[in-house]
């Protein structure tokens, strides 16, 4: 779908979206994709013609690893600051998921990736509001971002041309994540832009 704003779904991270925003600083990206697909990224936004430099922030929903695999890739061609959510900063790799089947390389990497994170303490960045899921959620208390009327989401819902949950055995407490679900307000929001799966009307 096209979006409003000048927002872009970048191409080349179809299986785990990176969204370009263009704000009033410059540009924001939301997350980061897998691992080696950082090349890619930063190809893709040359051919959009985006001045590198101005790409202020990169806005992390949560830090499995298909969110934040080319994070230290963007972070380093990049001049941009990198948030996070603060709980899931102040359990970084924990026991949100099963890491054992990620390969030892791209695992001691995530974890180096804490000490470029900055944990999100405020309800703004920037043009951003920040909004906070509950601590046992889909993982540590992952951040979704509202900007003007369009939410980026990240893995509170997945689309599968309608939004659907995520599956029981990816939250860490599927009662709090569907309590969640069922009381989240979308009064405000027109766009609902999943990392998996094609973005929707909030009224689909």
């Amino acid at each position: 779908m096209e979006f409003n704003y000048g927002i872009v779904q970048l191409k080349s991270t179809t299986k785990s979206h990176v969204f370009l925003i263009p704000d009033t600083k410059g540009y924001t990206l939301i997350d980061a994709s897998y691992p080696n697909d950082g090349e890619k990224i930063i190809d893709e936004l040359g051919k959009l013609k985006v001045d590198l430099k101005k790409i202020h922030s990169i806005l992390i929903t949560h830090s499995d690893w298909d969110h934040i695999g080319s994070l230290k890739y963007l972070y380093d061609h990049l001049n941009a600051k990198v948030y996070c959510s603060k709980t899931e900063y102040d359990n970084w790799m924990g026991k949100c998921h099963d890491y054992s089947f990620i390969p030892e390389k791209i695992k001691q990497e995530l974890l180096e990736l804490k000490k470029i994170m900055t944990p999100i303490t405020k309800d703004m960045i920037g043009d951003f509001k920040v909004i906070k899921t509950p601590y046992k959620f889909h993982s540590h208390g992952m951040n979704m971002y509202q900007y003007r009327d369009v939410l980026f989401c990240g893995d509170m819902v997945q689309s599968v041309g309608k939004l659907v949950p995520i599956i029981s055995k990816y939250n860490l407490d599927n009662k709090i994540y569907l309590q969640y679900l069922r009381e989240f307000n979308i009064t405000g929001i027109k766009t609902i832009c999943p990392a998996h799966g094609p973005s929707v009307l909030a009224t689909e």
